[in-house]
């Protein structure tokens, strides 16, 4: 199923910023049994834009797991997408504690991921130990 030459419906639908239409397209690809890891990677992309982190995090884990036998999607690619999805919805909790679980589990997914420093030094902001740049610059506009 391709929208263009070697590009899946969901990610037309991504690229032209028709995320639930996104959504949709890679839910029939995964429901069809067909395309391997890159229809949960799209839908994830789709949620994620659509500020649905912990459904982004989940389809990301998914395409994690079938990436690791199909080797078709770029494992960085994954990592990376994976990390900002679980940060932004650790991020979103209002419960520090889970939170501070979404990023456990970004390492538990991927030991060797491109951002496990980056998700300790998260855990230290969400818990008020470590400020971020975004900390120092929030009343910059006030001065």
């Amino acid at each position: 199923m391709a929208g263009r030459y070697g590009m899946s419906f969901a990610k037309k639908h991504i690229e032209d910023g028709e995320y639930e239409e996104a959504i949709s397209a890679a839910t029939e690809q995964i429901d069809a049994g067909t395309g391997g890891p890159e229809p949960f990677f799209d839908r994830g992309t789709a949620y994620e834009l659509s500020e649905m982190y912990a459904e982004a995090v989940t389809d990301f884990e998914r395409a994690i797991e079938m990436n690791g036998q199909a080797k078709e999607l770029d494992p960085f690619t994954i990592d990376d997408a994976y990390f900002s999805a679980s940060l932004a919805a650790a991020r979103a909790d209002s419960d520090v504690k889970q939170g501070l679980a979404r990023l456990d589990r970004y390492r538990e997914v991927l030991p060797s991921g491109a951002h496990v420093a980056e998700s300790r030094d998260w855990q230290k902001r969400l818990k008020g130990e470590m400020p971020s740049l975004l900390d120092r610059t929030k009343d910059v506009d006030k001065a």
